[in-house]
């Protein structure tokens, strides 16, 4: 019966070497510091959508209200009811049309964060003030 030689030119491997412990744990560690930094970047986002939406919602209600004539078309500025640290500034102009007017209503956040946010809507109106010319003079 024979027994197997073994190949003594061959050496058997029994576990890692230090350089691929070190490698893998540079790669696990730099794997580690680019999910942290998009996490971030997702939070940073998700709260400047949300302050974005607050926003919009904020404006369209203002032009709610004037255009059901509770605030005036001419021109006002205050706070924004139920929006705390949120002003609002309504001016209007003429429109791109006799007897409509572009009514503008800006939302800015209060300037308590360092860099605020302001959002804008545009709507056009009629001009309660308009007097149509008569077609038959």
């Amino acid at each position: 019966m024979r027994t197997p030689v073994q190949n003594s030119t061959v050496p058997t491997r029994r576990g890692m070497s230090l350089l691929e412990v070190l490698l893998s744990i540079a790669i696990l560690g730099v794997s580690l510091v680019i999910v942290g930094k998009l996490v971030n970047a997702g939070y940073r986002s998700a709260t400047e959508a949300r302050i974005r939406t607050e926003a919009a919602i904020h404006c369209d209600a203002i032009m709610a209200e004037v255009a059901a004539g509770a605030i005036d078309v001419g021109g006002a500025s205050g706070s924004v009811p139920m929006g705390s640290g949120w002003t609002y500034n309504v001016s209007s102009g003429p429109g791109v049309q006799p007897g409509l007017l572009s009514v503008t209503v800006t939302v800015t956040q209060s300037s308590e964060n360092a860099n605020p946010l302001s959002q804008s809507v545009v709507r056009f109106m009629p001009d309660p003030d308009y007097e149509p010319e008569d077609p038959l003079q």
